[in-house]
């Protein structure tokens, strides 16, 4: 057990310096990996947006917390929209980039009275291996789907 413990902390250091560097990677670059993501992603990937999504509380309404409005069959039709034609995408950590799109005739979330309409999806690319990043297909299923909210 305690090789494995050892085997374990010596080979991640190694994984996140071989990872995707969102900072340093071209916005193209991190659309074009959206919109792969947005055809390929799995369903388990999906699910676990949604469950962390449910999780941080975005899916109903409290005061001074963000939540989605539209029903839920929609919303997933509009985070694959998000994905797959972000309006901005930006780093937001090492491995982590957060991809917005704009619906300007949409209300896709509430805060408090304000009424929001983007939607902001946090991926993590940490399983794409820096060198396979213009030829990700094969990475694509390990993309952490993150996070997903209504934005400004």
């Amino acid at each position: 057990m305690r090789n494995v413990a050892l085997f374990i902390m010596l080979l991640t250091p190694s994984l996140a310096t071989h990872a995707l560097d969102t900072r340093q990677a071209p916005p193209e670059q991190l659309l074009e990996l959206g919109s792969q993501l947005a055809d390929h992603a799995g369903s388990s990937q999906w699910q676990q947006l949604w469950q962390r999504t449910r999780a941080a509380g975005h899916l109903s309404a409290t005061p001074g917390h963000a939540y989605f409005t539209p029903p839920h069959t929609l919303l997933s039709e509009l985070a694959r929209q998000t994905l797959a034609q972000a309006d901005q995408v930006e780093a937001v950590d090492s491995t982590l980039a957060r991809y917005k799109r704009t619906f300007p005739d949409s209300v896709i979330g509430m805060l408090d009275d304000q009424p929001l309409n983007s939607l902001c999806l946090i991926i993590d690319w940490r399983t794409l291996p820096q060198e396979q990043a213009t030829q990700a297909l094969a990475y694509l299923g390990g993309a952490s789907l993150l996070k997903s909210y209504p934005c400004k």
